[in-house]
């Protein structure tokens, strides 16, 4: 096939932004946009209408994230004009020991014993008792019923399902739930799911960490190997203060560890400073250099603070171009399989939320008779001795999920957006902001732009010295990072590993939203 066979034409401009004077939703599948948006025209709130999204997003996409899972958030009061971090990530269970994960040579990437604290569940319960309107119940009523009554498969939860089949244990039941699923279109019912998502609905995140449901977890995870005791099994969501850097005239929020987001701050404090003396290098390969020192100083400091007292604020303040580190030290692999939505109330509040799994059907655990899928997030951790993310009992693992919120020079509410794509996540994440905060892009020709990656899904090089561009016609990255002697692959146009991002600007006019075409999502505006 010869080159130009090869290559695609980059989405023309055409289409731009969704624009609406009063509020937003947006969520990688329709059936979770319109759950937000009927949220937000009954009079709810952002955080209401991102509970609804997220519950359904449960339901539809099993794959990304589940009750299973974690979550993080970061809220906007348009009234005190304050951004707050919502960190709901579980830990490993007490009993979690080091010494036998090294026995076994590593952490196990399925099973019971890749399984750490869930905490999606709480993660919304607190988001609603913080910033919700409406009836908790009333949140729930879309996901509960599409688990009860069925919904139509996308083609790719018919494609994930197929490739699941394999991991996703027990197999009988398994099979009973999505065995039937081998197209798009055809009709999924969760039954157990469902009932687990009322019974929640009925008695909040006490119903997921109490109860029926959680006996039933725990004590299939003890079969599948795990420890989980009762006192290990409740809510971990806390509330937090994010970590910020200005950027472009705003100032840019993320979550604090063991959330990464800190990579994303730090990196566009090193991008300004290498766009002040750029001596002609691109835009790309200036993001390029930001976003691998970065991810080398995650590498070498980042741990749980609860247990190691990392400071990321501080590292962003003190960290310059003169003072970096390069310890060699590669970035650990991440899966890109999660979920990420926003929600813009029409008081001007607003939620950026982001839920996972971690990879693709978690730990592969299902939980017979409630539907619940776990997460394998125990491989976030490193066996290395004396690495701040290093395993231990109690101990949270860092995590790739983040998201941002952006405000102006008075606080107000400009940008709220994310993506899920592991190690992905920031790189996607600085160049939308860079193209709609510094060059002024609509923000959905931010989004339908080519993009380029240093790793998402495999272990990095510890030079940085390769990158995957997507194969576009005009290729706008790849002369460029060949003169900077930075190795070259192309990989397909529009491929969701390059990210699935979603993203809202708030201006004079109302409100402008985007959704990525390398999605199965929308954003809806009111």
């Amino acid at each position: 096939m010869v080159e130009g066979e090869r290559s695609l034409t980059v989405t023309v401009r055409q289409r731009g932004a969704l624009r609406g004077p009063k509020a937003c939703a947006a969520a990688d599948h329709p059936l979770a946009a319109q759950a937000g948006m009927a949220v937000l025209q009954r009079g709810g709130s952002a955080a209401d209408a991102a509970v609804a999204m997220g519950a359904v997003m449960v339901v539809v996409q099993p794959y990304y994230s589940h009750l299973g899972g974690d979550l993080f958030a970061l809220t906007f009061d348009a009234r005190t004009r304050e951004v707050e971090a919502l960190n709901s990530s579980g830990p490993a269970p007490a009993s979690a020991a080091v010494a036998a994960y090294r026995a076994l040579g590593s952490i196990p990437a399925e099973g019971g014993l890749a399984v750490t604290v869930p905490g999606c569940v709480d993660g919304w319960w607190q988001l609603h008792r913080r910033a919700g309107r409406l009836p908790w119940a009333e949140l729930l009523e879309p996901a509960t019923a599409y688990a009860r009554d069925g919904f139509p498969a996308s083609r790719q939860l018919a494609a994930f399902l197929g490739a699941a089949a394999d991991k996703v244990r027990p197999r009988e039941y398994f099979n009973r739930l999505f065995g039937h699923v081998s197209r798009g279109g055809a009709r999924v019912t969760q039954p157990e799911l469902g009932r687990t998502l009322g019974d929640i609905a009925a008695g909040g995140a006490d119903a997921f960490y109490g109860g029926e449901v959680a006996r039933a977890c725990r004590e299939w995870l003890v079969g599948q190997g795990a420890a989980f005791s009762a006192e290990d099994w409740r809510g971990p969501a806390r509330w937090e203060r994010p970590v910020s850097a200005p950027f472009a005239g705003a100032t840019v929020f993320s979550q604090p560890p063991p959330s990464q987001g800190f990579v994303l701050p730090l990196a566009l404090k090193l991008y300004v400073e290498l766009l002040d003396g750029r001596s002609g290098l691109a835009d790309c390969v200036l993001q390029h250099a930001a976003l691998a020192q970065a991810f080398q100083l995650r590498a070498t400091y980042a741990g749980d603070p609860d247990t190691t007292g990392f400071d990321a604020q501080r590292l962003i303040d003190d960290t310059h171009l003169g003072s970096l580190i390069t310890p060699g030290a590669p970035v650990p692999a991440g899966d890109g399989d999660t979920t990420y939505l926003l929600a813009i109330d029409a008081q001007g509040n607003a939620v950026s939320l982001i839920q996972s799994l971690f990879a693709g059907g978690g730990s592969g655990v299902l939980v017979p008779g409630t539907g619940v899928i776990m997460n394998n997030r125990m491989c976030g951790f490193t066996l290395r001795e004396g690495h701040p993310n290093v395993l231990a009992p109690g101990k949270r693992p860092m995590h790739t999920l983040h998201s941002y919120i952006a405000t102006g020079p008075e606080g107000e509410l400009r940008v709220v957006g994310g993506t899920p794509g592991a190690m992905q996540q920031p790189q996607t994440n600085l160049a939308v902001l860079d193209a709609i905060l510094r060059r002024g892009m609509d923000v959905q020709d931010a989004l339908d732009e080519p993009r380029w990656s240093m790793g998402a899904f495999a272990p990095f090089r510890p030079d940085y010295r390769e990158v995957l561009v997507e194969r576009h016609s005009p290729d706008l990255f790849s002369p460029a990072f060949r003169d900077a002697e930075v190795d070259v692959e192309d990989c397909d146009s529009w491929t969701a590993s390059m990210g699935r991002a979603y993203v809202a600007v708030v201006d004079e006019g109302g409100i402008a939203a985007a959704s990525d075409v390398r999605g199965e999502g929308l954003a809806i505006v009111m």
